[in-house]
Protein backbone atom coordinates (compact mmCIF):
# COMPACT_ATOMS: atom_id res chain seq x y z
CA UNK A 1 0.00 0.00 0.00
CA UNK A 2 1.71 3.50 -1.11
CA UNK A 3 1.60 6.23 1.44
CA UNK A 4 -1.24 9.17 1.92
CA UNK A 5 -1.11 11.89 4.15
CA UNK A 6 -3.90 14.24 3.96
CA UNK A 7 -4.06 18.24 5.43
CA UNK A 8 -6.81 20.43 5.54
CA UNK A 9 -7.10 23.58 6.91
CA UNK A 10 -10.19 25.77 6.86
CA UNK A 11 -10.70 29.65 8.16
CA UNK A 12 -13.98 30.23 9.81
CA UNK A 13 -13.79 33.48 11.94
CA UNK A 14 -12.29 35.58 8.97
CA UNK A 15 -10.80 34.78 5.00
CA UNK A 16 -7.36 34.62 4.44
CA UNK A 17 -5.66 38.62 3.42
CA UNK A 18 -3.89 38.40 -0.05
CA UNK A 19 -0.64 38.11 1.73
CA UNK A 20 -1.38 35.22 4.11
CA UNK A 21 -2.30 33.52 1.41
CA UNK A 22 0.69 34.02 -0.63
CA UNK A 23 2.54 32.55 2.19
CA UNK A 24 0.10 29.61 2.51
CA UNK A 25 0.98 28.85 -1.30
CA UNK A 26 4.72 29.22 -1.00
CA UNK A 27 4.38 26.07 1.20
CA UNK A 28 3.90 23.74 -1.90
CA UNK A 29 2.94 24.30 -5.85
CA UNK A 30 0.12 22.07 -5.67
CA UNK A 31 -2.28 23.96 -3.27
CA UNK A 32 -4.56 26.34 -4.56
CA UNK A 33 -5.02 29.92 -3.18
CA UNK A 34 -8.22 29.96 -1.83
CA UNK A 35 -9.20 32.79 1.24
CA UNK A 36 -10.79 29.92 3.32
CA UNK A 37 -9.49 26.72 2.72
CA UNK A 38 -5.84 25.00 1.64
CA UNK A 39 -5.57 21.06 0.97
CA UNK A 40 -1.76 19.41 1.11
CA UNK A 41 -1.82 15.92 -0.15
CA UNK A 42 0.99 13.64 -0.30
CA UNK A 43 0.94 10.21 -1.73
CA UNK A 44 4.60 9.58 -2.22
CA UNK A 45 6.56 10.51 0.66
CA UNK A 46 6.98 14.50 1.69
CA UNK A 47 5.20 16.12 4.24
CA UNK A 48 4.14 19.59 4.58
CA UNK A 49 6.83 22.40 5.44
CA UNK A 50 5.35 23.39 8.51
CA UNK A 51 3.92 22.10 11.72
CA UNK A 52 0.35 21.92 10.67
CA UNK A 53 0.08 23.46 14.65
CA UNK A 54 1.82 26.49 13.84
CA UNK A 55 0.14 27.04 10.54
CA UNK A 56 -3.35 26.67 12.37
CA UNK A 57 -2.20 29.35 14.67
CA UNK A 58 -1.33 31.79 12.28
CA UNK A 59 -3.86 31.31 9.96
CA UNK A 60 -6.80 28.99 10.62
CA UNK A 61 -9.29 27.91 12.58
CA UNK A 62 -9.44 23.95 11.91
CA UNK A 63 -7.37 22.00 10.80
CA UNK A 64 -7.55 17.72 9.94
CA UNK A 65 -4.86 15.22 9.46
CA UNK A 66 -4.74 12.02 8.11
CA UNK A 67 -2.32 9.13 7.51
CA UNK A 68 -3.22 5.90 6.18
CA UNK A 69 -0.84 4.36 8.49
CA UNK A 70 -3.06 5.25 11.45
CA UNK A 71 -2.47 8.58 12.54
CA UNK A 72 -5.67 11.24 12.99
CA UNK A 73 -5.70 14.93 13.82
CA UNK A 74 -8.39 17.11 14.69
CA UNK A 75 -7.38 20.70 15.87
CA UNK A 76 -9.56 23.80 16.47
CA UNK A 77 -8.24 27.29 17.48
CA UNK A 78 -10.28 29.96 19.12
CA UNK A 79 -10.62 33.42 20.33
CA UNK A 80 -9.14 32.67 23.94
CA UNK A 81 -11.72 34.88 25.62
CA UNK A 82 -14.71 32.93 24.30
CA UNK A 83 -13.28 29.36 26.02
CA UNK A 84 -12.26 27.88 28.93
CA UNK A 85 -9.26 26.57 28.19
CA UNK A 86 -8.81 25.37 32.01
CA UNK A 87 -12.31 23.35 31.58
CA UNK A 88 -10.99 21.25 28.35
CA UNK A 89 -7.63 20.43 30.20
CA UNK A 90 -9.87 18.31 32.60
CA UNK A 91 -10.25 15.93 29.12
CA UNK A 92 -6.67 15.04 28.85
CA UNK A 93 -5.15 11.55 29.26
CA UNK A 94 -3.66 10.91 32.06
CA UNK A 95 -0.66 7.60 31.86
CA UNK A 96 1.19 6.56 34.69
CA UNK A 97 4.66 7.50 32.59
CA UNK A 98 4.31 9.40 29.29
CA UNK A 99 2.65 12.34 28.76
CA UNK A 100 0.19 11.37 26.22
CA UNK A 101 -0.73 13.61 23.62
CA UNK A 102 -4.15 12.51 22.93
CA UNK A 103 -6.07 15.62 23.77
CA UNK A 104 -4.36 19.06 24.35
CA UNK A 105 -6.07 22.20 25.76
CA UNK A 106 -3.45 25.28 25.58
CA UNK A 107 -3.06 29.16 24.74
CA UNK A 108 -1.06 30.90 22.03
CA UNK A 109 -1.37 34.86 21.77
CA UNK A 110 -4.76 35.46 21.34
CA UNK A 111 -6.05 32.09 20.96
CA UNK A 112 -7.01 29.07 22.47
CA UNK A 113 -5.81 25.82 21.00
CA UNK A 114 -7.50 22.07 20.68
CA UNK A 115 -5.49 19.71 19.72
CA UNK A 116 -7.00 15.78 19.33
CA UNK A 117 -4.45 13.18 18.16
CA UNK A 118 -5.53 9.45 17.68
CA UNK A 119 -3.06 7.03 16.83
CA UNK A 120 -3.42 3.89 15.40
CA UNK A 121 -0.87 1.46 16.09
CA UNK A 122 -2.36 -0.97 13.13
CA UNK A 123 -3.67 1.52 11.33
CA UNK A 124 -7.23 2.07 9.68
CA UNK A 125 -6.65 1.52 6.03
CA UNK A 126 -7.15 3.81 3.28
CA UNK A 127 -9.37 6.67 4.21
CA UNK A 128 -9.69 9.73 1.40
CA UNK A 129 -9.65 12.90 3.47
CA UNK A 130 -11.93 14.89 1.19
CA UNK A 131 -15.14 16.19 2.80
CA UNK A 132 -14.39 15.15 6.29
CA UNK A 133 -13.16 18.08 8.14
CA UNK A 134 -16.98 19.82 6.49
CA UNK A 135 -18.58 16.89 8.22
CA UNK A 136 -16.73 17.99 11.53
CA UNK A 137 -16.24 21.88 11.48
CA UNK A 138 -19.17 22.13 13.19
CA UNK A 139 -17.99 20.62 16.54
CA UNK A 140 -15.93 24.51 16.89
CA UNK A 141 -19.07 26.13 17.35
CA UNK A 142 -20.50 23.58 19.76
CA UNK A 143 -17.42 23.88 21.92
CA UNK A 144 -17.73 27.50 21.83
CA UNK A 145 -21.18 26.64 23.11
CA UNK A 146 -19.61 24.79 25.89
CA UNK A 147 -20.38 21.85 24.22
CA UNK A 148 -17.93 19.23 25.45
CA UNK A 149 -19.15 15.78 24.29
CA UNK A 150 -16.08 15.78 21.86
CA UNK A 151 -13.65 16.25 24.43
CA UNK A 152 -15.12 13.41 26.30
CA UNK A 153 -15.11 11.31 22.87
CA UNK A 154 -11.31 11.77 22.40
CA UNK A 155 -10.62 11.66 25.81
CA UNK A 156 -12.75 8.19 25.55
CA UNK A 157 -10.59 6.98 22.67
CA UNK A 158 -7.57 8.47 24.29
CA UNK A 159 -7.59 6.20 26.97
CA UNK A 160 -7.97 3.11 24.84
CA UNK A 161 -4.84 3.83 22.88
CA UNK A 162 -2.42 4.33 25.51
CA UNK A 163 -0.77 1.30 26.48
CA UNK A 164 0.50 2.90 30.01
CA UNK A 165 -3.35 4.39 31.20
CA UNK A 166 -3.98 4.56 34.64
CA UNK A 167 -6.91 2.58 34.93
CA UNK A 168 -7.04 4.04 38.52
CA UNK A 169 -8.17 7.74 36.93
CA UNK A 170 -11.14 8.84 37.05
CA UNK A 171 -12.86 9.95 34.12
CA UNK A 172 -13.48 13.75 33.36
CA UNK A 173 -16.68 15.40 34.11
CA UNK A 174 -19.41 13.61 31.99
CA UNK A 175 -21.06 15.95 28.99
CA UNK A 176 -24.91 15.85 28.58
CA UNK A 177 -26.37 14.09 25.37
CA UNK A 178 -23.92 11.63 25.49
CA UNK A 179 -27.20 8.86 24.45
CA UNK A 180 -28.00 10.97 21.48
CA UNK A 181 -25.12 12.31 19.00
CA UNK A 182 -25.61 14.75 16.70
CA UNK A 183 -24.35 14.27 13.08
CA UNK A 184 -21.03 15.64 13.22
CA UNK A 185 -20.31 13.52 16.23
CA UNK A 186 -21.14 10.60 14.44
CA UNK A 187 -18.60 11.57 11.79
CA UNK A 188 -16.04 11.71 14.75
CA UNK A 189 -17.35 8.09 16.32
CA UNK A 190 -17.00 7.10 12.55
CA UNK A 191 -13.49 8.68 11.64
CA UNK A 192 -11.59 7.60 15.02
CA UNK A 193 -12.71 4.16 14.97
CA UNK A 194 -14.49 4.36 18.47
CA UNK A 195 -15.57 1.78 20.28
CA UNK A 196 -19.46 1.96 20.29
CA UNK A 197 -19.87 -0.40 23.67
CA UNK A 198 -17.62 2.37 25.21
CA UNK A 199 -20.04 4.98 24.15
CA UNK A 200 -22.86 2.87 25.36
CA UNK A 201 -21.28 2.45 28.75
CA UNK A 202 -20.29 6.16 29.43
CA UNK A 203 -23.64 7.30 28.54
CA UNK A 204 -25.09 5.82 31.48
CA UNK A 205 -23.87 8.45 33.20
CA UNK A 206 -24.79 11.18 30.97
CA UNK A 207 -28.03 13.67 31.62
CA UNK A 208 -30.79 14.95 29.20
CA UNK A 209 -28.93 17.39 26.78
CA UNK A 210 -29.25 21.15 28.45
CA UNK A 211 -32.00 23.54 28.45
CA UNK A 212 -31.60 26.53 26.49
CA UNK A 213 -32.40 30.07 28.25
CA UNK A 214 -35.57 30.92 27.91
CA UNK A 215 -36.70 34.48 26.55
CA UNK A 216 -37.55 35.87 29.97
CA UNK A 217 -34.68 34.82 31.28
CA UNK A 218 -32.69 36.58 28.58
CA UNK A 219 -34.80 39.49 29.29
CA UNK A 220 -34.33 39.94 32.81
CA UNK A 221 -30.08 39.44 32.20
CA UNK A 222 -30.50 42.39 29.62
CA UNK A 223 -32.00 44.20 32.26
CA UNK A 224 -29.31 44.13 34.84
CA UNK A 225 -26.20 45.31 31.77
CA UNK A 226 -24.72 48.40 32.83
CA UNK A 227 -25.23 51.05 29.96
CA UNK A 228 -21.62 51.48 29.64
CA UNK A 229 -21.90 47.91 28.84
CA UNK A 230 -24.86 47.86 26.16
CA UNK A 231 -22.78 50.54 24.33
CA UNK A 232 -19.37 48.54 24.59
CA UNK A 233 -21.89 45.36 23.16
CA UNK A 234 -23.31 47.62 19.86
CA UNK A 235 -20.06 49.02 19.16
CA UNK A 236 -19.01 45.37 18.91
CA UNK A 237 -22.01 44.78 16.72
CA UNK A 238 -21.28 47.62 14.15
CA UNK A 239 -17.41 46.14 13.76
CA UNK A 240 -18.71 42.28 13.00
CA UNK A 241 -16.87 40.90 15.62
CA UNK A 242 -17.05 37.30 14.93
CA UNK A 243 -19.39 35.33 17.90
CA UNK A 244 -20.88 37.96 19.55
CA UNK A 245 -23.91 36.55 20.26
CA UNK A 246 -22.17 33.85 22.21
CA UNK A 247 -20.04 36.45 23.78
CA UNK A 248 -23.14 38.22 24.72
CA UNK A 249 -25.45 34.95 25.85
CA UNK A 250 -21.99 34.20 27.82
CA UNK A 251 -22.71 37.13 29.83
CA UNK A 252 -26.45 37.50 29.84
CA UNK A 253 -26.01 33.74 31.45
CA UNK A 254 -23.42 35.02 33.71
CA UNK A 255 -26.02 38.17 35.20
CA UNK A 256 -29.05 35.12 35.35
CA UNK A 257 -26.51 32.72 37.31
CA UNK A 258 -27.21 30.29 34.71
CA UNK A 259 -23.48 29.86 33.99
CA UNK A 260 -22.74 26.57 35.29
CA UNK A 261 -19.57 23.99 34.48
CA UNK A 262 -21.02 21.72 31.62
CA UNK A 263 -20.92 18.18 32.28
CA UNK A 264 -21.25 15.90 35.54
CA UNK A 265 -18.12 16.29 38.07
CA UNK A 266 -19.56 13.73 40.60
CA UNK A 267 -19.60 9.89 41.38
CA UNK A 268 -17.25 9.53 38.28
CA UNK A 269 -15.75 6.44 37.17
CA UNK A 270 -12.41 5.11 36.91
CA UNK A 271 -11.10 3.90 33.58
CA UNK A 272 -11.03 0.68 34.45
CA UNK A 273 -14.14 0.84 35.35
CA UNK A 274 -15.70 2.22 31.95
CA UNK A 275 -13.59 -0.32 30.38
CA UNK A 276 -15.30 -3.24 32.28
CA UNK A 277 -18.94 -2.11 31.95
CA UNK A 278 -18.04 -1.55 28.19
CA UNK A 279 -16.76 -5.67 28.22
CA UNK A 280 -19.78 -6.61 30.35
CA UNK A 281 -22.19 -4.83 27.16
CA UNK A 282 -20.34 -6.72 24.84
CA UNK A 283 -20.84 -9.86 26.60
CA UNK A 284 -24.53 -9.38 27.15
CA UNK A 285 -24.82 -8.63 23.24
CA UNK A 286 -22.85 -11.59 22.49
CA UNK A 287 -25.25 -13.96 24.81
CA UNK A 288 -28.32 -12.28 23.30
CA UNK A 289 -27.34 -12.97 19.62
CA UNK A 290 -26.68 -16.52 20.47
CA UNK A 291 -29.82 -16.64 21.95
CA UNK A 292 -31.30 -15.19 19.05
CA UNK A 293 -29.16 -17.51 16.66
CA UNK A 294 -30.18 -20.51 18.86
CA UNK A 295 -34.25 -19.51 18.97
CA UNK A 296 -33.81 -19.85 14.50
CA UNK A 297 -32.37 -23.21 14.25
CA UNK A 298 -34.68 -24.41 17.24
CA UNK A 299 -37.42 -23.01 14.80
CA UNK A 300 -35.63 -24.02 11.75
CA UNK A 301 -35.43 -27.75 13.49
CA UNK A 302 -38.53 -28.09 13.71
CA UNK A 303 -39.89 -26.89 10.53
CA UNK A 304 -37.07 -29.85 8.97
CA UNK A 305 -38.74 -32.20 11.50
CA UNK A 306 -42.60 -31.55 9.51
CA UNK A 307 -40.85 -32.70 6.21
CA UNK A 308 -38.35 -35.00 7.10
CA UNK A 309 -39.38 -37.97 5.19
CA UNK A 310 -39.57 -35.39 1.92
CA UNK A 311 -36.00 -33.94 2.65
CA UNK A 312 -34.76 -37.61 2.58
CA UNK A 313 -36.08 -38.20 -0.66
CA UNK A 314 -35.10 -34.98 -1.89
CA UNK A 315 -31.31 -36.15 -1.32
CA UNK A 316 -32.18 -39.12 -2.74
CA UNK A 317 -32.85 -37.43 -6.02
CA UNK A 318 -30.16 -34.80 -5.94
CA UNK A 319 -27.65 -38.13 -5.57
CA UNK A 320 -29.29 -39.07 -8.79
CA UNK A 321 -27.78 -36.39 -10.72
CA UNK A 322 -24.60 -37.51 -10.49
CA UNK A 323 -23.48 -33.86 -10.43
CA UNK A 324 -21.46 -31.45 -8.58
CA UNK A 325 -23.67 -29.06 -7.47
CA UNK A 326 -26.24 -31.33 -6.84
CA UNK A 327 -23.94 -33.40 -4.73
CA UNK A 328 -22.96 -30.42 -2.54
CA UNK A 329 -26.56 -29.40 -2.06
CA UNK A 330 -27.09 -32.96 -0.86
CA UNK A 331 -24.57 -32.63 1.64
CA UNK A 332 -25.85 -29.66 3.31
CA UNK A 333 -29.23 -30.94 3.37
CA UNK A 334 -27.88 -34.47 5.31
CA UNK A 335 -26.10 -32.24 7.70
CA UNK A 336 -29.05 -30.57 8.38
CA UNK A 337 -31.02 -33.84 8.80
CA UNK A 338 -27.93 -34.83 11.30
CA UNK A 339 -28.61 -31.49 13.44
CA UNK A 340 -32.19 -32.47 13.61
CA UNK A 341 -31.31 -36.18 14.84
CA UNK A 342 -28.96 -34.76 17.59
CA UNK A 343 -31.90 -32.25 18.63
CA UNK A 344 -34.52 -35.04 18.67
CA UNK A 345 -31.79 -37.51 20.51
CA UNK A 346 -32.50 -40.23 17.37
CA UNK A 347 -29.09 -40.33 16.53
CA UNK A 348 -29.15 -43.56 15.74
CA UNK A 349 -31.97 -43.91 13.28
CA UNK A 350 -29.92 -40.87 11.08
CA UNK A 351 -26.87 -43.62 11.64
CA UNK A 352 -29.01 -46.52 10.08
CA UNK A 353 -30.15 -44.26 7.44
CA UNK A 354 -26.49 -43.05 6.49
CA UNK A 355 -25.32 -46.38 6.24
CA UNK A 356 -27.86 -47.20 3.88
CA UNK A 357 -27.10 -44.49 1.82
CA UNK A 358 -23.13 -45.34 1.44
CA UNK A 359 -24.07 -49.09 0.42
CA UNK A 360 -26.74 -47.71 -1.98
CA UNK A 361 -23.73 -44.89 -3.56
CA UNK A 362 -20.67 -46.73 -2.30
CA UNK A 363 -19.10 -46.29 -5.26
CA UNK A 364 -19.65 -43.00 -6.19
CA UNK A 365 -16.38 -41.78 -4.99
CA UNK A 366 -17.37 -38.03 -5.68
CA UNK A 367 -20.57 -38.42 -3.24
CA UNK A 368 -18.10 -40.27 -0.64
CA UNK A 369 -15.33 -37.57 -0.54
CA UNK A 370 -17.74 -35.12 0.46
CA UNK A 371 -19.16 -36.80 3.13
CA UNK A 372 -16.10 -38.02 4.87
CA UNK A 373 -15.06 -34.07 4.09
CA UNK A 374 -18.23 -33.11 6.18
CA UNK A 375 -18.02 -35.58 8.58
CA UNK A 376 -21.38 -37.54 7.87
CA UNK A 377 -19.23 -41.18 7.55
CA UNK A 378 -16.16 -42.28 8.97
CA UNK A 379 -12.98 -41.83 6.85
Amino acid sequence: MSEYQYYEFQAIDRPLTEEEQRAVTELSSRVATHPRRAVFTYSFGGSLRRRPEDLLADYYDAMLYLANWGSRQLMFRFPKTLVDVAEMQQYEVVTREVASDAVAAYTRDEHAILDIQLHEEEGLGWVEGEGWLDSLVSLRDAILQRDYRLLYLAWLKGVTLEYDVDEQAPEPPVPPGLRTLPLALENFVELFDLDEDLIQAAAERSGEWKRTTSEDELRQAIEKLTAEEQDRFLLRLAKGEPHLTLALNRRLSALAGLDVPPGDATLRRTVGELFAAAKALRQRRSQEQKARAEARRVAELKALAEREDETWREVDALIQQSQAKPYDQAVQLLKNLRDLARYQDCEAVFEGHMRELCDLYSRRHALMRRLRGAGLVEQ
